[in-house]
């Protein structure tokens, strides 16, 4: 279907329109963010806008909420995340695992309002931060460490979204990739909250008192930032 161009409307934004050979009928609909309007291929500009000025209601009261767009950049400390479209292998995401920037191709196949879409780009997002973590997350780790005078018996980089961070009774830390997708002042709570615990293995008041002291008395502000945190990825 030859696409005739994009345009912009005063409430639906960008339009993409594309020429329908041999049929009158005209359909619209939203894809990765934007209406697709299909008409035929003699149609004016004046019948699209008129058209697309008809259609604005109902399209926007089923407008769909995107967890991911094209042309989207994460932006998190020490790394940016590109989300972009390709059409060289339409039914496959590309990505490059490199800092400070990553990039995410979607191909032209994918729509940015289908669920599995969003899990496949979450998956593709968590994927990337495994590759990059340990480059990102343990030279901080390391600092935090060196700043309170602890030095653990050695570092991991897990591959767990629930649990953030561990610390074995051998004094081995793991950190979850997808610290990566935290701001610097939570990521640095996760730190030290596994750091605390090489002195106080459970969670006592001793242990607050002690990473309350770590991070000059925010411990309780922070935990509450993190768990109200909204993830730019499905932890599952």
């Amino acid at each position: 279907m030859p696409i005739i161009g994009e345009i912009q409307h005063k409430s639906l934004g960008r339009v993409l329109v594309s020429a329908r050979p041999n049929t009158r009928r005209v359909t619209a609909r939203w894809k990765n963010g934007m209406v697709n309007l299909n008409v035929p291929s003699c149609a004016p500009l004046p019948d699209i806008n008129r058209l697309l000025n008809e259609f604005a209601p109902r399209l926007l009261e089923c407008k769909p909420t995107l967890r991911y767009t094209p042309g989207q950049v994460l932006s998190f400390p020490g790394v940016e995340f590109v989300i972009a479209t390709q059409r060289v292998a339409p039914s496959r995401i590309l990505a490059k695992a490199s800092l400070p920037v990553c990039s995410l191709e979607v191909g032209s196949d994918w729509d940015f309002a289908d669920p599995s879409t969003t899990r496949a780009i979450s998956d593709m997002l968590c994927k990337i931060a495994r590759r990059i973590a340990s480059g990102l997350l343990l030279p901080r780790a390391r600092a935090l460490a060196d700043a309170i005078g602890h030095r653990p018996a050695g570092w991991a980089i897990s591959s767990g979204h629930r649990i953030l961070g561990t610390c074995s009774a051998a004094g081995i830390i793991s950190l979850s990739h997808v610290l990566v997708f935290l701001p610097a002042e939570l990521r640095d709570y996760v730190i030290l909250h596994e750091l605390a615990h090489l002195s106080e293995m459970n969670h006592s008041p001793r242990f607050h008192q002690l990473l309350d002291s770590y991070l000059s008395g925010e411990e309780q502000s922070l935990r509450s930032q993190l768990r109200s945190y909204d993830w730019p990825v499905l932890r599952r």
